[in-house]
């Protein structure tokens, strides 16, 4: 090793008892609490930061610290251009730098970012920080500070170095925890069936996670200059920020968002989540419902009013669970109304009662 570099043997106790606590993590909050408690008094670090992406919403940096004022992080998107640890290590993957080996000390005190930590009452003179290799499709990086003008030693970035790979493997297991957490809770959540294409967002409207039919719907219904990379399209934005004022007043579910155009319309409901971080998160349901005209005059008088809500659907081609959803009955009462249906307006079955309604629709 090189000059100053040296691990003791005190030192290889503690860092064991660091990969110990590493090992049993699956919570990024349990992460910096519990294993970190015992790692930045190792490297005589005052406070951390893990950022985490996922490269497929975007690679957005979501942040996590200890020891940090929340508003360290708060303006980070209008200031990542002057973050200099980020792109020191996402050149160096996996290597421990010292901010000495990143940028030089008057650079530093001109830096952006460098000024608004002391702004926000978090004075940070050093840095010593890892792009984590942490796997494909997700990002980490982590970063401690000292609050006093005393440099990481050659001794503390052997001691991250040599930690690296434990502390990788834990925030993997936090990231796939986590998300393997997510599905159960929604589908928890939604009290109907049927198909429907979910995205799972955080408060913010980043997204977490969406089903495959959600690309495609986002991508029919939003204009390319509403939409926002690795998150929610604007106006589901403004309407989040709204459910999420009802939900903190108290009411139980936001009331369901649409967009109409010719044709069809989307419903959009919002359902409130916890989110194994402890961080709000939030599940939208979203569903393209084809408009559905009534059943032509002459023919609705031969039917009850529940009837001609069916038959209309049914008209349309819609499944017998998909017209139970949308008029509030269940399946098997559905299929009686449908052969009442068939019975007053003297046709056989489902094909011949679409064939009769097109052909009405047309005339009308």
């Amino acid at each position: 090793m090189a000059k100053g570099s040296s691990i003791g043997s005190h030192d290889l106790r503690k860092m064991l008892e660091v990969s110990t606590a590493l090992v049993a993590v699956r919570d990024v909050n349990d992460l910096l609490g519990d294993a970190f408690s015992l790692l930045l008094p190792l490297v005589g670090a005052d406070c951390a930061a893990l950022a985490t992406a996922s490269l497929e919403r975007g690679a957005k940096l979501d942040w996590v610290e200890k020891g940090l004022p929340k508003a360290f992080f708060g303006a980070y998107e209008k200031m990542e251009t002057s973050d200099f640890v980020l792109s020191a290590v996402q050149s160096n993957p996996g290597v421990v730098l010292r901010d000495d080996q990143m940028i030089d000390r008057k650079a530093l005190r001109r830096n952006e970012l460098y000024q608004w930590s002391r702004e926000v009452g978090a004075p940070i003179e050093q840095v010593m920080a890892v792009m984590l290799p942490v796997g494909v499709g997700f990002q980490s990086g982590l970063s401690l500070y000292r609050a006093r003008p005393r440099p990481f030693s050659r001794r503390d970035q052997a001691v991250l170095q040599d930690l690296t790979r434990s502390i990788s493997h834990a925030v993997s297991n936090c990231w796939l925890s986590a998300k393997a957490a997510r599905w159960p809770k929604v589908l928890d959540a939604l009290l109907e069936g049927g198909t429907h294409a979910i995205v799972l967002v955080r408060s913010s409207g980043r997204e977490l996670d969406r089903t495959a039919g959600a690309a495609g719907l986002l991508d029919r219904w939003f204009e390319p200059a509403e939409r926002v990379a690795g998150s929610l399209p604007r106006p589901l934005l403004a309407e989040l920020a709204k459910a999420q004022a009802a939900w903190r007043v108290g009411a139980e579910r936001a009331r369901p968002w649409k967009k109409a155009r010719k044709g069809a319309s989307l419903r959009v409901k919002f359902l409130a989540l916890s989110e194994p971080m402890g961080e709000p998160s939030w599940a939208l349901v979203l569903r393209e419902v084809p408009d559905v005209p009534p059943v032509p005059k002459e023919l609705a008088g031969k039917l009850t009013a529940c009837e001609g809500a069916v038959a209309s659907r049914a008209g349309r081609g819609w499944d017998d669970k998909t017209i139970a959803q949308a008029v509030k009955n269940a399946p098997g009462t559905v299929k009686k109304q449908l052969r009442s249906i068939y019975s007053k307006l003297g046709v056989r079955d489902r094909r011949e009662l679409m064939l009769l309604l097109c052909e009405a629709w047309l005339d009308a």
